[in-house]
């Protein structure tokens, strides 16, 4: 019951904060179509980012796992039920993570809700006709590396026919130190700070995004090294409301064969690079 109760305060607390300081709209300019750029496909997607059987994995009953769910080993692992606390996962740095979600609902305590401090990589699979939702503390004390309420310190890809709900309390949503993809799902988030944060780069190439945050929706912040920093959208629909930027991107911005409404208070659509946009993508 208690995380419910935070859920809704979020709600209000996004909702006054956007209003108090009101909406730009979602007009963008001196846009390129995507045709002019050399190329747009920035990041693959593999076999294991679409596998969406859970057939293999070890079944794990939240309701069972007390305050901690701490996994070491990478392997695949489905999931369901509910917990008041947190799943940590520690693999060693070369192991693949992929977690199934069939129905959970988890809560922090403390810090994120699900935090990926080392794997080569985190999967999460949204299993068909399920709805998931993760929430944070607003108390990181302890986590203060991991500043979101579904954290990866390595590349987080996303898929899957379910419902995810993520409310960040302390600070972001989601948020990977390296890459975030969102091959396809039912994808909705409230927070603090960003909606969406990949350091290195953000893909998404189906799905359906929503995104309420006090920060930017979709986020990214390094940009040395191409294609670091880059923000593509190639398919879906994404509707952004953030308190300040609504897609903000370290280098370059591609939008394509997609619908996006994005509102936000400060720039719409704010890109370092260059971007690349098809008209009729942004409302």
């Amino acid at each position: 019951m208690g995380s419910r109760v935070r859920r809704k305060g979020m709600v209000a607390v996004l909702c006054a904060g956007i209003i108090l300081c009101g909406c730009s709209g979602s007009t963008v300019k001196d846009d390129v179509s995507t045709e002019d750029a050399a190329t747009y496909e920035i990041f693959t997607v593999t076999r294991k980012d679409q596998q969406t059987d859970a057939a293999d994995a070890k079944e794990i009953d939240l309701n069972t796992c007390g305050e901690t769910l701490t996994i070491t080993e990478g392997g695949e692992y489905l999931l369901h039920g509910s917990m008041e606390g947190q799943i940590l996962i520690e693999a060693d740095e070369d192991e693949l993570v992929h977690l199934y979600l069939a129905g959970v609902d988890i809560a922090s305590l403390k810090g994120p809700a699900v935090s990926a401090a080392s794997a080569s990589k985190l999967i999460v699979t949204l299993v068909s006709d399920t709805e998931n939702t993760l929430s944070d503390a607003p108390d990181y004390t302890g986590y203060e590396d991991m500043k979101g309420c579904l954290y990866s310190a390595a590349d987080l890809t996303i898929n899957g026919e379910g419902v995810l709900a993520v409310y960040g309390y302390h600070e972001d949503g989601i948020r990977s130190k390296d890459r975030v993809k969102i091959v396809d799902g039912h994808i909705e988030v409230q927070a603090k700070g960003d909606g969406i944060r990949g350091n290195d780069g953000i893909a998404v190439k189906q799905g359906n995004v929503q995104i309420q945050s006090e920060g930017n929706g979709l986020r990214t912040v390094n940009h040395s090294v191409s294609p670091r920093g880059v923000v593509e959208i190639s398919g879906g629909t994404i509707n952004i409301t953030a308190g300040r930027n609504g897609i903000s991107a370290a280098s370059d911005l591609y939008i394509h064969n997609c619908s996006c409404a994005v509102y936000s208070v400060e720039e719409t659509l704010q890109a370092e690079g260059t971007k690349y946009i098809d008209e009729g993508c942004v409302e």
